[in-house]
């Protein structure tokens, strides 16, 4: 049995990695939400962490509980009740980000918002998560290998499509109301240092 201790330890490699994956899930949600799947997911992992026999397994289990707790997280009326941008929440949608990806990267992540959920979930594991095309299957149920080869591949093409709409304005004029208020990392980021804070003080 691993001790809580060990918990932090086996977390701090792979931390960067699984908060910009949950910035990029929660693409297009509000700075509340995303900070709600992280903070729910790190609590999650935290309270179930007995019952992981391998910590080879860390990794592949924690980008796990993010994804259950982002589906989770859609299906709540909360999730759907995004910020008009005729608010002043709103109009912070496609500001400057703080965090550098974020920052050179506005267009990837207006994109990102624009595709379907399990389109995202598949594309960010892969390229932030760099889990194989086998371990993708598995985590979305999918029976064939090839059913994700092809989801990639088609979620890549949509992206491509929809970053050069919106580099031209054209889904922005088209529908403002599809656009909403983008995460802000900084926030993000730091209230989920303050679990992992609390996490330590308990261990």
């Amino acid at each position: 049995m691993l001790s809580k201790s060990e918990f932090t330890q086996l977390l701090e490699p792979h931390y960067d990695d699984a908060i910009n994956y949950c910035r990029a899930l929660c693409s297009g949600a509000s700075k509340a939400e995303a900070e709600d799947v992280m903070q729910q997911s790190l609590l999650k992992a935290y309270e179930h962490f007995d019952a992981l026999k391998d910590r080879d397994s860390f990794r592949s289990w924690l980008f796990q509980i993010i994804t259950r707790s982002f589906y989770n997280a859609v299906r709540k009326p909360f999730w759907k009740r995004f910020v008009s941008l005729s608010s002043s929440e709103g109009e912070a949608a496609f500001t400057i980000y703080e965090d550098d990806f974020f920052e050179e990267n506005q267009l990837l992540v207006g994109a990102l918002s624009r595709i379907s959920k399990k389109e995202r979930v598949a594309l960010l594991l892969f390229e932030i998560g760099g889990f194989s095309i086998r371990e993708i299957t598995q985590i979305q149920g999918e029976k064939s290998e090839s059913t994700i080869k092809s989801r990639l591949s088609r979620t890549r093409t949509r992206l491509q499509e929809f970053m050069v709409q919106l580099e031209d304005g054209d889904l922005r004029d088209a529908d403002p109301q599809k656009s909403k208020t983008f995460i802000q990392s900084n926030d993000l980021y730091h209230e989920t240092v303050k679990i992992i804070k609390e996490i330590k003080s308990i261990g």
